[in-house]
């Protein structure tokens, strides 16, 4: 499997930071139909082909996810889509 990480540094405490993360879960979740589940301040999500994580600390946010060979074609559209919506709610 192919890998993503993706690091965003934020000045906003994890309280708000994980508001945040779960919008962005919602909305990816929504389209590309995720599964999410959040254990402490980290959301896993899973969906054929994809599984992963998001990280929330103090003053970053972590996003690693796993993509199967049968979607590595579309890497580079994931990665933009995570970073646009990182871009949205952490600036």
């Amino acid at each position: 499997m192919a890998g993503i990480k993706i690091a965003r540094d934020h000045q906003i405490g994890s309280k708000d930071a994980r508001r945040r993360v779960t919008r962005i879960a919602k909305s990816i979740a929504d389209r590309f139909q995720v599964q999410t589940e959040w254990d402490e301040n980290v959301l896993f999500f899973s969906r054929t082909g994809v599984n992963g994580r998001i990280v929330v600390d103090d003053d970053r946010v972590l996003v690693e996810a796993d993509i199967s060979f049968l979607l590595l074609a579309i890497k580079p559209a994931i990665e933009s889509e995570v970073r646009r919506h990182l871009d949205i709610e952490f600036g």
